[in-house]
């Protein structure tokens, strides 16, 4: 089981995501997929992978806290700046776990 927020961010291309999340946490194969995390790098903010990724039983342990979900990696990357660009409107700074933890 992976570590979701709660009311983690689903991305429009996602059709059912409980269904989507379910396949995810059981570590079955979800094309196109792509996961938008929490960066373990302190020189990032946030990390996009392949849900795929999380078949890989090495990775899906040491997987970073999930934020959001979409289809298709421009989608992702569209999540991501939106998420980022929401942080900043709201607090005025680019605190991402800070932001998340007090949400």
């Amino acid at each position: 089981m992976q570590n979701w927020i709660e009311d983690y961010y689903i991305g429009a291309g996602i059709k059912n995501p409980q269904k989507t999340r379910k396949k995810i946490d059981a570590g079955r194969l979800t094309v196109g997929v792509y996961l938008i995390t929490l960066s373990e790098n302190p020189g990032n903010l946030l990390e996009i992978i392949p849900a795929s990724l999380l078949m890989q039983k090495t990775y899906a342990r040491i997987c970073p806290t999930i934020v959001g979900m979409e289809k298709g990696k421009d989608a992702a990357i569209d999540m991501a700046a939106g998420i980022i660009k929401e942080i900043y409107e709201t607090t005025g700074q680019f605190q991402v776990r800070e932001y998340f933890k007090n949400r």
